[in-house]
């Protein structure tokens, strides 16, 4: 299933859909009227589900997997967009979080669909306005009355200026952005407009088809996507929304003692009170090849640099291969040099230099028994606690018949290895019916290969 983000503002209420790519959950917020529903949807109808059916499951893994599996074939009573005979069958998924609509057969409904990845199938959910026909007074209004509409398109657009935060991850918004520029291109035409002191912006008597709407954020400023695309059947309405913010940057190289680049590793912005906080917000970008980094759409404020400040890395990251380092080449937060970064402002040169390079080394380790018989394909995680950091644990590959298995590291890394389920972290493992523990083992990475046995001796 093709899923769509569209996020409308108009003097209306906001309608905002996010289906994930990932059917793991559904959130949906209502809000979105039937003009834009209408200017968005392949094909709308009021027509009385017949039938159903569930098609046979195709997909060999997770990404593959139809969302959509669910057929309903309507009997058509009246056509509004996208539909023509006297049936018409459209897919949905199973329900909950998938985003389906369990349509009830016999009833009617006022359905709003799109066209899936093929171009032929189409699709309604739960975050459509697709609704029994007895809960659809407003919609029937709008679309009974399409014929007295004038013919065209209108589209509104919102830009707002937000202020994000490096410490919380989140964003304030501050206000429209007034003068912004927009340009519209499509369906044979191109148009420019301004927004107003409000930061709206409204086209109307466009032709019906695809547009692609680009905004050119004023100087110092930036926003996610410049460019967005809609398609808007005639008569039918869309709206579009930007989200602006300052563009401060920091920009430099890392690199050893001996000057050389240091590529692939992770640099980490953050606040200087980030250890206070509580909470290690940071902004996170990777070296190139000539060792260099920046970061972009910063507001402005104070900032400290640090290589492996990361909490979460896997221990075979290269970034591990290096202590902790901030801005310049120091060890400590309180030793570091703060960046001050103004509105819009772009600085530059804030070279980091690292110590040597830790060398690498090979846990190689079993999971037995009591009896001493190996735990055949035993579930490994490990966490990173060189740092103190409450970290996470991270899911390695199962052990292998043997009960072997085998995690890259740098020596200086404190690392703490859990047996049992991959999913828990409890280091818990089931054998002949009894739930069973192993307790956690702690490992200073000291030599290029190290030994470690985990025996699974507790009953839980």
């Amino acid at each position: 299933m093709r899923r769509r983000l569209l996020l409308f503002l108009l003097a209306c209420p906001v309608a905002l859909t996010v289906l994930a790519a990932r059917a793991e959950a559904c959130s949906c917020f209502a809000g979105q009227p039937p003009c834009a529903a209408y200017g968005a949807a392949s094909a709308v109808f009021v027509g009385t589900a017949t039938d159903s059916r569930v098609r046979e499951p195709k997909a060999k893994t997770r990404e593959e997997v139809d969302w959509t599996p669910v057929v309903v074939k309507f009997a058509v009573l009246q056509p509004f967009l996208g539909v023509q005979g006297a049936e018409v069958e459209v897919a949905t998924g199973r329900g909950g979080g998938d985003c389906g609509y369990q349509f009830r057969k016999g009833e009617t409904y006022l359905v709003y669909a799109s066209r899936g990845a093929d171009g032929r199938q189409l699709l309604t959910g739960i975050c459509s306005r697709t609704r029994p026909v007895s809960d659809a007074s407003e919609d029937l209004e709008f679309l009974r009355g399409l014929g007295a509409r004038d013919p065209g398109v209108s589209v509104d657009v919102k830009v707002e200026r937000s202020r994000q935060s490096v410490k919380t991850g989140g964003s304030t918004p501050t206000g429209g952005l007034a003068d912004a520029r927009l340009t519209f291109e499509g369906a044979g035409e191109s148009r420019e407009v301004r927004t107003d002191s409000e930061g709206r912006a409204r086209l109307s008597g466009l032709k019906p088809g695809t547009y692609k709407i680009r905004l050119t954020p004023p100087e110092g400023l930036t926003t996610y996507k410049e460019e967005q695309e809609l398609t808007v059947a005639d008569r039918g309405c869309a709206g579009v929304f930007y989200s602006v913010f300052d563009d401060g940057r920091v920009g430099g190289r890392v690199t050893d003692a001996e000057g050389r680049a240091v590529a692939g590793v992770s640099v980490a912005l953050v606040e200087p009170d980030y250890e206070e906080a509580g909470r290690h917000y940071a902004r996170n970008a990777n070296t190139g090849e000539d060792g260099g980094y920046e970061f972009k759409g910063l507001p402005p404020g104070r900032y400290l640099l640090a290589v492996n400040l990361n909490r979460y890395p896997r221990p075979d990251d290269p970034t591990n291969a290096y202590p902790r380092t901030f801005y310049p080449g120091v060890a400590q937060a309180a030793q570091a040099e703060a960046v001050t970064v103004g509105a819009g402002e772009r600085v530059k040169d804030r070279d980091i230099t690292l110590p040597a390079r830790r060398p690498e080394s090979v846990v190689k380790g079993v999971v037995v028994w009591q009896d001493g018989s190996p735990v055949a394909g035993a579930n490994i995680s490990v966490r990173d606690l060189t740092y103190h950091d409450p970290g996470i644990d991270n899911g390695l590959p199962p052990a292998d018949a043997q009960g072997r298995f085998t995690l890259k590291g740098y020596q200086g890394q404190v690392l703490l290895i859990r047996v049992g389920s991959a999913r828990q972290f409890v280091g818990d493992y089931r054998r002949d019916g009894a739930m069973e523990r192993a307790e956690p083992v702690r490992v200073t990475l000291a030599e290029p290969t190290e030994a470690v046995r985990i025996v699974i001796t507790k009953l839980r």
